[in-house]
């Protein structure tokens, strides 16, 4: 299907306390993200290679909760205990050039397709209705980005590199051929075992690891 990988999205109970401990852990500066009114969330970002990024996202205290659940499982409790001392992953995204024909041949459900901004940023996502993630995070939602428009491109160079996405599931070798058919990734490892990830990184040969 030619997916690749668009960014990791690590989960934190404050924006301005789990950056600061991200900061720390990975000895950098996270750049300013913005908010997603119809989420009831923003976030920080950083860039790690080209085109993928990192995020931090938390539930945005200062507006008015939104109209359905929030995206990456955060308004779930299990979710709101796992990240209340200290960020921790939630899951990955995928970009594809198509997405209609990507959920409709990805072998799993990514969820509802939704139009979202950001600013002078638009793009195309899967979101579940329920706001869960999609295998406990190892499945990876789905997104377009417009030709040539990517959230990357206004994002300054770090040293922090994304070296391996670690995905763990029972079912290792149906969820080895979902992911196959998506992606193509020498970054993409996948084990048997509980439905986690592990997120890799790597700043200047010191080796970061959030779960």
């Amino acid at each position: 299907m030619n997916g690749r990988i668009d960014h990791i999205v690590i989960g934190a109970d404050n924006l301005i306390s789990g950056t600061r401990i991200l900061e720390n852990k990975l000895n950098t500066k996270l750049l300013p993200g913005g908010e997603h009114k119809v989420m009831g969330t923003h976030n920080k970002l950083l860039k790690l290679q080209t085109e993928i990024y990192f995020e931090v996202i938390s539930i945005n205290p200062n507006v008015d909760p939104p109209s359905q659940p929030r995206w990456f499982s955060l308004d779930e409790l299990d979710t709101k205990e796992k990240i209340k001392k200290s960020p921790r992953s939630l899951c990955w995204v995928l970009a594809v050039d198509n997405i209609e024909d990507a959920v409709h041949n990805c072998g799993y459900y990514p969820g509802e397709i939704l139009q979202l901004s950001r600013g002078d940023l638009t793009w195309k996502v899967t979101v579940p209705s329920d706001g869960a993630l999609i295998g406990n995070g190892v499945f990876p939602f789905l997104i377009e980005w417009p030709k040539n428009i990517h959230p990357s491109k206004n994002l300054s160079n770090s040293t922090v590199t994304l070296n391996k996405i670690s995905l763990f599931h029972p079912e290792v070798n149906n969820t080895r051929n979902i992911i196959n058919n998506l992606i193509q990734s020498d970054l993409i490892n996948i084990s048997k075992g509980l439905p986690k990830l592990e997120f890799h990184l790597t700043n200047k040969n010191r080796q970061i690891i959030i779960d």
